[in-house]
């Protein structure tokens, strides 16, 4: 299926929303923005979502930069290499939200 890059990247923010709408789906936010997409675009848009942030998480989670007295993740840059090569389409800004959610996400 073939979304725009704007479409994906406003399902991406929408999916990291903190809040009310903090882990709903996006579907119903995301048409409000795009009265032409499909019910089976906008459900594709939320599973890819879904599948971005785990990966994001995933990944900071399980490369953790261990330091004498704390540990740390990885440099923005290396996070944003791996991101990308998976996901092209991702903007910077929802990359930095995307790292600092996942680095949010790891300490917990």
């Amino acid at each position: 299926m073939e979304l725009s890059k704007s479409t994906l990247n406003s399902g991406l923010s929408f999916s990291m929303e903190f809040g009310k709408n903090w882990l709903v789906d996006i579907q119903k936010r995301l048409r409000n923005e795009n009265l032409e997409l499909t019910t089976s675009e906008l459900d594709f848009c939320n599973k890819l979502c879904k599948k971005v942030n785990k990966c994001a998480h995933d990944y900071v989670s399980n490369n953790p930069v261990k330091g004498k007295k704390e540990i740390s993740f990885m440099e923005f840059s290396q996070f944003a290499k791996f991101m990308k090569s998976k996901y092209e389409w991702i903007n910077d800004k929802n990359l930095s939200h995307l790292y600092s959610q996942s680095c949010y996400y790891a300490l917990k």
